[in-house]
């Protein structure tokens, strides 16, 4: 009888199997990653996903340029380093897992190390920092999108993940103009929330069936809970598209930003009411902040509810930064019946959840609560949700204003026909008023 073994089928069978055990366990651990800034070990604070030369834009490299690289810095609490390790997913442009094979869009290793640390240095807090230059020298990205950085210990199992952070690779091909127009088209809100209208120019470009193979997401001040996706053009030209809606386009105006300044412990900045020195850290205790939903609009500069990590200047911020309990507190005469408040920004990277939630203290007569956080100047807003919604209004407590020199984020994405992913091939940053 002749053998059924044959040693070049046996060895693709083999591959084959690898690869399907492979992508099977990555799916299996996908259900329990969230494709969102998320931190899963209580011991991780302060992640940092930033371009190396401004901590303050959008994570984006360009899929021309990777030399450009995004720096990744976090916090682990304690006095121990271990070694980490980094991946990445390709993702739509709603933030699911794209169809996408990790060969498809990784040349090179799928994941690499971070065993670059340093202890932290005369803190009342312990922490081992860690820091990494993306994509790695050993990794390169070959398809511009959106992608999911998931940072884990030995393997991807839920126990493992230490956190995810969003980051974008973009391939220009369009120029997008946005504007903010004085009168929204519904004029019962026109002196309250900003209209965005777009137009996004390609000449001699693609957009083959735009209604199907385009997708615009609008972001207002790095927000995600209140973002815009899926948006589809309504007018489709040789050469441009444009996106004029009555509704679907419409944002809340909010407010400026409220802010404060803990980049020493020594003085008592603009905004902090007392710094109190515990055994173990700091408390850092701000003044009351009242209601602004009645008051006339005051024009001020923020930094679009950002957070500038950064000690004094004698100090090496990242080992010598140190962590305080921020307690703040909102008056109010009485609860909201049905929805929670939360403090919004980049201090809890703009997700609601437990830590930025705040409780009604009865005998006080407001919405207290403390966010464990790092030396550095850090805007922040109030906003309140549905009680078990992630996503939050601010008109409520701070007021609405069309006045607010909000900063919107657009991005462009186009599924070319006959692939499988969705490109990023364009993005602008525009103020609400230049």
């Amino acid at each position: 009888m002749k053998s059924l073994y044959q040693p070049g089928l046996y060895s693709l069978f083999i591959a084959l199997s690898l690869v399907f055990l492979s992508q099977t366990f990555v799916a299996q651990n996908l259900e329990s990653i969230e494709f969102s800034n998320k931190t899963y070990n209580e011991n991780i604070q302060t992640v940092l996903l930033h371009p190396v030369d401004d901590p303050l834009l959008e994570p984006v490299v360009l899929l021309s340029d990777q030399t450009e690289k995004l720096k990744l810095s976090f916090d682990v609490m304690g006095d121990y380093a271990y070694t980490y390790n980094y991946t990445v997913i390709h993702c739509t442009h709603d933030w699911k897992p794209s169809s996408l094979q990790k060969m498809e869009y990784v040349s090179g290793f799928e994941e690499e190390r971070i065993d670059q640390y340093r202890f932290s240095l005369n803190t009342l807090t312990p922490y081992v920092h860690y820091d990494v230059f993306l994509p790695g020298s050993q990794m390169q990205l070959t398809k511009s999108g959106n992608y999911l950085l998931v940072v884990y210990g030995e393997s991807l199992a839920a126990d493992q993940l230490l956190f995810t952070q969003r980051f974008m690779v973009a391939d220009p091909h369009v120029s997008i103009a946005a504007s903010i127009p004085q009168y929204a088209r519904k004029l019962s809100v026109a002196r309250e929330m900003q209209q965005v209208d777009i137009k996004i120019n390609a000449p001699n470009v693609f957009f083959v069936n735009a209604q199907e193979a385009v997708n615009v997401v609008i972001k207002q001040n790095y927000r995600w809970d209140n973002a815009v996706t899926g948006l589809k053009p309504n007018y489709v030209y040789p050469d441009q598209l444009s996106f004029e809606y009555e509704d679907k386009t419409l944002f809340d105006g909010g407010n400026q930003f409220r802010h404060f300044d803990m980049k020493s412990f020594r003085y008592q900045a603009e905004n902090i009411e007392r710094i109190i020195q515990e055994p173990d850290y700091f408390t850092v205790r701000l003044y009351p902040d009242k209601r602004r939903v009645f008051l006339d609009y005051i024009s001020e500069i923020d930094i679009y509810g950002q957070k500038l990590i950064k000690a004094r200047n004698d100090q090496d911020t990242d080992i010598e930064g140190d962590y305080a309990w921020v307690e703040f507190f909102l008056e109010a005469n009485a609860p909201f019946t049905h929805e929670d408040v939360y403090v919004i920004g980049a201090l809890n990277n703009y997700i609601l959840d437990a830590k930025n939630k705040l409780t009604y203290n009865f005998k006080r007569k407001g919405y207290q609560g403390a966010i464990f956080l790092k030396q550095g100047y850090y805007d922040y807003i109030y906003g309140i949700a549905e009680k078990g919604k992630n996503k939050a209004t601010v008109a409520p407590i701070e007021g609405n204003h069309w006045d607010t020199n909000n900063l919107y984020t657009i991005y462009c994405y186009y599924r070319k026909p006959g692939t499988s992913y969705d490109q990023l091939v364009g993005l602008a940053e525009i103020p609400a008023h230049p």
